[in-house]
């Protein structure tokens, strides 16, 4: 799975749980511009794992992160250890 298909995966996450446009959803768009706080991306997070069927181990975010922090962080994950 590359970043377009991690990020329109959350996109599509945050539209169904918030009502929020894909529009606003760049990669450069601040979760906590558009409402969605910690417990809400562990909540998407949760739901990727079980769409992917794999484990998510390292979720370390820096404060406020963008779309594309996020799809980064998935990504690293999925590849796995380097």
């Amino acid at each position: 799975m590359d970043k377009a298909d991690i990020l329109s995966r959350i996109q599509t996450s945050l539209h169904e749980r918030f009502g929020l446009e894909v529009d606003q959803l760049g990669e450069s768009a601040r979760l906590r511009d558009l409402g969605v706080d910690s417990l809400h991306v562990v909540e998407i997070m949760l739901d990727l794992e079980a769409e992917l069927g794999t484990s998510l181990v390292d979720l370390s975010f820096p404060p406020n992160p963008s779309l594309g922090e996020v799809v980064a962080v998935i990504a690293r994950n999925l590849a796995g250890p380097t």
